[in-house]
């Protein structure tokens, strides 16, 4: 889920802007801790790593850093095009601090140095080596291959860093989403994630609530060989509640829906979690299970507020709906999701992004992946788009209130 907020910029007229702010903590009131965890081995030899808490979101303290934008560059307008993002789909770093961002508008891949200086432009639109029709994320594998997922050529693109191509297969799973969300093993494995089943409701979707599955797999291609493979992970359950009017059909949104979540392990295997209860479960290949983490957050309970704020909302702007709405909020838990998403940073460190209300900033919890407690990390900003971690730094972008993009840098320390 990404939420975009919009944060002060500059005027317009700058061309340019690089803004270094000291990475800093907030005051020194009380947090709750994450110490004394139990651990318990499992009849199958794995271990279960409980705490009995974990530092609240909104807590401060040496348990939970709070990185700041310490490089933030982008433009409105000016003379310089390369400072200028239409729309960004992905941000890699490199050892050495070298930026690689994609702009998908543009269909370029473009380089800049440490400080935020452009460099080159690598890779543009066009059907030749090197070049893409169209493209939604980036992956930077080490610092001499940058592999690009072309949605037009439904090909992913291995170039070097001067932008010359040194291999390309296509792609595995012919299916894609607004950002690339494929993963790249220790193992030279690509991995992406693909649903198969038979009683979605249709299009259109009749009144009300429907109800459906579909079988999950992640499917693998082998780098080296070009061989494929599929591994089962379940079944994903989805459900939908339409409504028809005079005016057409539409769909109402569900709140506090939960799901599970499943993030593949780059050193073997997968992260698995259901978003309903703060219980993160890593499992190999074949679904044995080979560490669990679990914590003990206090629930939080869908209050009358919460379903009378649904029903004003909708309402609001479309007063005929409210018996439809009423019905949704039937359809309400009474509980609240308590996690958001998962994903892996380069150095095998497990991020765990936590349920935050409106307006507190994006909050994570870290892990070793034999279950230690690294610590939380409470972002200073809301980024627009995924976070990426590598070599030490959180690298992401921003919109403004003139829905201007913007790459930032932080420390993920």
């Amino acid at each position: 889920m990404f939420r975009v907020k919009p944060r002060p910029t500059a005027a317009p007229a700058d061309l340019f802007l690089v803004l270094t702010v000291v990475t800093a903590l907030a005051s020194c009131e009380p947090e709750s801790s994450a110490g004394n965890p139990t651990r318990e081995t499992l009849p199958n030899g794995a271990v279960l790593v409980r705490y009995p808490t974990l530092p609240a979101i909104d807590s401060v303290g040496p348990q939970v850093t709070e990185p700041q934008v310490d490089l933030r560059f982008g433009s409105l307008e000016g003379d310089d095009p390369n400072l200028i993002f239409g729309d960004i789909r992905g941000i890699q770093g490199a050892s050495d601090g070298t930026i690689y961002v994609l702009d998908q508008q543009a269909a370029e891949v473009r380089v800049f140095d440490p400080g935020g200086q452009y460099l080159r432009t690598i890779v543009r639109r066009g059907e030749g080596p090197g070049e893409i029709g169209n493209a939604n994320g980036i992956f930077l594998s080490g610092d001499t291959l940058l592999w690009i997922h072309d949605t037009r050529q439904w090909t992913i693109i291995g170039v070097n860093p001067t932008g010359e191509e040194v291999r390309r297969f296509v792609k595995p799973v012919m299916s894609f989403g607004y950002i690339w969300d494929g993963v790249f093993d220790n193992r030279g494995r690509y991995w992406r994630t693909t649903t198969h089943g038979d009683n979605d409701p249709g299009y259109p979707p009749p009144p009300g609530l429907s109800l459906w599955s579909e079988r999950r797999y992640y499917k693998s291609y082998e780098l080296s060989s070009g061989a494929t493979d599929s591994v089962y992970v379940g079944e994903a359950s989805y459900r939908s509640y339409a409504y028809t009017t005079p005016a057409g059909w539409g769909f109402l949104p569900l709140p506090f829906g939960t799901g599970e979540l499943v993030e593949v392990n780059p050193s073997g295997g997968f992260w698995r979690a259901h978003t309903a209860s703060y219980r993160i479960v890593r499992t190999g290949e074949g679904g044995d299970t080979l560490g669990v983490i679990e914590a003990g957050l206090p629930a939080q309970r869908v209050t009358d507020e919460d379903r009378s704020a649904y029903v004003g909302g909708i309402v609001e702007d479309r007063p005929e709906l409210r018996p439809e709405a009423e019905k949704v909020v039937a359809l309400m838990p009474d509980i609240k999701p308590v996690l958001v998403g998962l994903f892996v940073d380069d150095e095998g460190r497990l991020w765990v992004e936590r349920v935050t209300p409106k307006g507190p900033p994006t909050f994570y919890d870290r892990y070793s992946e034999d279950g230690e407690y690294l610590g939380s990390v409470r972002l200073a900003f809301e980024p627009a788009g995924p976070i990426r971690v590598q070599h030490g730094n959180i690298y992401t972008w921003v919109v403004d209130e003139f829905d201007v993009q913007y790459v930032v840098v932080a420390s993920a320390s």
